[in-house]
């Protein structure tokens, strides 16, 4: 039995009955593969938009703080990226999920190492430079700059720096920042950058779950069926029949398991939802698929 299924037919029908992975077991791998991928992507625009609905306001929230403490504006001047209120008076600002933003006019940290202990996050901001900084452990940070340099931006990349060595930063490059046409840049536009790269960086990471899980779990349960079921592993359904019937197994409780993380759901987490539905109904289909071959194999005429 043979002929292609579409991602449509094959989401509704492993969703509604059995019948239809006599068909799916002996879909091609680049179909299935692609199946595979592209319910990833729509589960994890549907987990990417719960999570951006629940943190915008705590973005709008930190646009309203910034506006207030710096301006509405960041200012292109020749002496770099400055605020509109008070651009040589050092201040900071609370931001989500534990971080600070702070502002150096002199391009060196003037912060205490008690005032970092509270942080998880640190931007540091001055006119001539950039730095982030996410702690590890008690006394060490993982941190990243970044200067304008002659003609471009200068980035260090990620290195580890302990909390002194992160006081001693200095973010005060010689160049100046290469942007024409723009005096300034408005709260609203900032803060619309920073929704879409971290819109951007949920979905990397929501993407890279949902693709990787199904791949990883059917991989590593086909694996051990075969090495320890011996005499109960299925007799009818080739090894690599066995493990794409399990990648289509798992499209119900990869859609299920989505809701979790997209509507913030207690109790269970993506991975142990969608692990359980996955075993779960894989196991069930393999052994009606088993019955049903059987009894096909019975029908035939004997020579």
């Amino acid at each position: 039995m043979s002929g292609k299924v579409s991602f449509l037919s094959a989401f509704f029908g492993v969703c509604s009955g059995v019948a239809v992975f006599h068909r799916l077991r002996f879909q091609s791998w680049g179909r299935t593969v692609f199946h595979v991928i592209l319910l990833a992507v729509l589960a994890s625009l549907l987990i990417t938009s719960g999570e951006m609905r629940r943190r915008r306001p705590a973005i709008r929230a930190a646009a309203g703080a910034f506006a207030a403490v710096f301006g509405n504006k960041v200012l292109n001047a020749p002496e770099g990226l400055l605020p509109e209120k008070q651009p040589g008076a050092a201040r900071s600002i609370v931001l989500p999920g534990g971080g600070l933003l702070c502002y150096f006019p002199k391009g060196e940290a003037t912060l205490s190492a008690k005032e970092l202990e509270k942080c998880l996050y640190v931007v540091f901001w001055a006119p001539r430079g950039f730095a982030t900084a996410v702690r590890g452990d008690a006394d060490s940070w993982t941190a990243s700059t970044v200067v304008p340099g002659s003609g471009r931006v200068e980035l260090t990349g990620n290195r580890t720096l302990t909390t002194s060595g992160l006081l001693r930063l200095k973010l005060d490059a010689p160049g100046k920042w290469d942007i024409e046409g723009r005096e300034s840049f408005t709260v609203r536009e900032l803060a619309a950058t920073c929704t879409a790269i971290l819109r951007a960086g949920l979905m990397i990471e929501n993407l890279l779950l949902t693709i990787l899980l199904p791949f990883l779990y059917t991989a590593v349960f086909a694996g051990m069926f075969r090495l320890t079921a011996a005499g109960r592993a299925p007799r009818r359904l080739r090894g690599l029949e066995f493990w794409k019937v399990g990648l289509y197994a798992g499209f119900p409780s990869l859609a299920v398991a989505s809701a979790f993380p997209a509507l913030d759901l207690p109790l269970f987490s993506f991975g142990t939802v969608y692990m359980v539905g996955l075993l779960i109904y894989w196991l069930y289909v393999t052994a009606r698929l088993e019955r049903d071959l059987a009894e096909q194999e019975k029908e035939l005429p004997h020579e």
